[in-house]
């Protein structure tokens, strides 16, 4: 790598950190975290500080739901080009455009691994909105996660890339069905 593409780097990563410290500032702004509850439709402010942390805004909540493919494309060292435009492909089918708020922090969740605490945010958030939902609409968004978290698995795996999904993989894809499954209490 030549010094300028090293340089060029440098200043695109500087730039995505400026817009990813922008968005946490907005997310733990008075009127941000107000955006947020409505958006959730929750009192819980342990979620609030959990998703302001995680740079979250009312309007990058629809990231979240894609979360756990992003586990799954980190379950090996990195989350590689295949994963990542797996990924990318379920966004747009969910009605994320790139350059929206959303885009931007799967975009980030993609090139720095998420910290743990998204884990906690995204179960929380789940967990929230399925108390709301029925039953069937809930085995309904399990599966569907499943489904696509198998695709983003198989994206890099096996010959060529294609068909054969990790150890690694599996247990992530296993870890996040049973944690969806499982009542929870976030008192």
């Amino acid at each position: 790598m030549s010094d300028r593409d090293v340089q060029t780097e440098a200043f695109f990563h500087d730039i995505e950190d400026q817009i990813f410290s922008r968005l946490r500032n907005e997310a733990n702004s008075p009127s941000g975290r107000e955006e947020l509850l409505r958006a959730t439709g929750t009192h819980d402010t342990l979620l609030i500080d959990e998703l302001g942390k995680l740079g979250i805004t009312a309007d990058g909540l629809l990231a979240l739901r894609l979360f756990p493919l992003v586990l799954v494309a980190w379950a090996e060292a990195d989350a590689d080009a295949n994963e990542r435009e797996s990924v990318m492909s379920h966004a747009t089918a969910l009605g994320i455009a790139e350059g929206t708020t959303a885009w931007i922090l799967l975009d980030r969740w993609l090139t720095k691994r998420p910290p743990g605490l998204g884990v906690d945010a995204w179960r929380r958030y789940t967990h929230q909105m399925f108390s709301t939902m029925s039953e069937v609409a809930r085995e309904r968004l399990i599966d569907l996660t499943q489904k696509q978290m198998l695709e983003v698995a198989k994206a890099s795996g096996g010959y060529l890339g294609l068909g054969k999904i990790s150890a690694k993989e599996n247990a992530i894809i296993h870890q996040v069905v049973e944690s969806m499954r499982l009542p929870t209490d976030f008192r």
